[in-house]
């Protein structure tokens, strides 16, 4: 069976987070490196969960997926705002999180329809 969309382009996220996150600096890398990756690892569960789960465990885990994604999108601002990424990177990281982002709307939006009354 082929991943979903959605599965697939949040595991390229997690790929490109983990090779951006070797050039941050050192003294940030144990810090805003580390919940970077976390962010976006966490993404990833949660939207693999919501693949494989159904009722109001698939919305559960859609939330938590989109509350990863809003953290992750806040920590690569930063890492912008602290020069530790270059633009080519954030350039990459934003249309991913974004890409990511519009999957996980509409993702949302189709349980928000199956679910109602």
């Amino acid at each position: 069976m082929k991943d979903p969309k959605i599965y697939a382009d949040a595991y390229q996220a997690v790929i490109q987070v983990f090779h951006r996150t070797k050039n941050i600096p050192k003294a940030l890398r144990p810090t805003i490196g580390r919940k970077v990756e976390e962010s976006v690892l966490s993404c990833l569960l949660n939207i693999r969960k919501a693949t494989l789960s159904t009722g109001p465990y698939r919305m559960k885990h859609l939330i938590s997926a989109s509350e990863s994604l809003d953290e992750l999108r806040i920590l690569i601002q930063l890492l912008k705002d602290l020069n530790a990424i270059n633009v080519a990177g954030l350039s990459e990281l934003s249309e991913i999180t974004r890409q990511i982002g519009m999957e996980l709307g509409g993702f949302i939006k189709h349980e928000k329809r199956q679910n109602s009354p």
